[in-house]
């Protein structure tokens, strides 16, 4: 597999990283305005990659927030297959512009939704496919987080309404995504309030998100994500209250079951724990699979629509 990198700044690293572990993979182009000129595999712009008209099979967008939709609509216009970064877009018409494009051009949208190959999400869709839990009542997700002040100066799109988007769309989306491909559900959204609490003069989004949504199967979800932390992260919890038990998942990488009463289900679950760059690795794999026309669980663009469709909401 060739495999182009669109922006070698922190995720484009992290995605390399990856990528050198997986055999059979060679990173072919790295676009940056920052890469090295008159090297083969460095390019300053994506206007001189597209001049070279590489045979690539993958391009990875780790650009900026703001240009994740801009880039991959070029790069599907060029006929290359594109992974995209969180947030792949900021609204549903983008969204729908991207799919359009892509159909146009015979060409596949993947997300970087590595989380849906996580363990604890994993077993959770397996126990609410299952319906071990029953009917759903309520859901509890809470995420107490800390992203202190040289978070925001170290990129100055951070923080910047229309080019970052919100903690929503960028530290919190896999959780969010996390009740829409498990519970699978249509939520409204009742109450909403989006705060900032410290800002430090930078930033222009929201460090802290109060949430009540209701899903179409009457299910009621409570969420409360803050970036406001003092110093580090404090956790990560959800709590599941259905018809046939009670389950919460916390601990410092959110693979813990710390409390689990469920009929029938005398013992205690064990959750396997698997890092991200595990999960990363695994979402390469199945990318992979489906570029060979292998049956394949890659996560495609319109495996993404319900979360973009629920952010829209809150953020409407």
């Amino acid at each position: 597999m060739n495999i182009s990198i669109l922006g070698t700044g922190f995720m484009g690293r992290k995605h390399k990283a990856i990528l050198e572990q997986i055999s059979n993979v060679r990173i072919n182009a790295e676009i940056d305005s920052h890469s090295e000129p008159n090297s083969d595999i460095h390019f300053q712009s994506l206007e001189y990659f597209l001049e070279e008209k590489l045979e690539t099979d993958l391009v990875v967008v780790a650009t900026p927030n703001y240009l994740h939709f801009q880039h991959t609509k070029i790069l599907l216009e060029n006929g290359y297959n594109v992974l995209i970064e969180k947030p792949f877009v900021f609204n549903l018409e983008q969204a729908y512009v991207l799919r359009e494009t892509a159909l146009q051009n015979d060409c596949r949208v993947f997300l970087v939704m590595q989380n849906r190959f996580s363990s604890v999400t994993l077993f959770l869709s397996e126990l609410v496919e299952s319906k071990k839990l029953g009917k759903i009542y309520n859901i509890q997700l809470n995420a107490f987080w800390n992203r202190g002040e040289q978070y925001y100066i170290k990129d100055s799109w951070k923080g910047k309404k229309n080019m970052d988007g919100g903690i929503l769309y960028t530290q919190f989306s896999h959780l969010l995504d996390l009740l829409c491909c498990v519970f699978k559900d249509d939520f409204a959204v009742l109450f909403r309030d989006l705060t900032s609490f410290r800002n430090f003069n930078i930033s222009e989004i929201e460090d802290t998100a109060l949430l009540v949504l209701q899903g179409k199967t009457g299910t009621k979800v409570s969420v409360n994500f803050t970036t406001s932390v003092f110093e580090k992260n404090q956790e990560t919890s959800l709590n599941i209250i259905a018809e046939k038990g009670t389950l919460k998942i916390s601990g410092q990488y959110f693979n813990e079951i710390t409390f689990q009463h469920i009929a029938d289900c005398p013992e205690k679950f064990e959750i396997p724990s698997t890092s991200n760059e595990e999960n990363l690795k695994e979402m390469y794999l199945e990318i992979f699979k489906s570029l060979r026309g292998e049956k394949n669980n890659a996560i495609l663009l319109k495996d993404g629509l319900g979360l973009v469709d629920l952010l829209e909401k809150i953020y409407s």
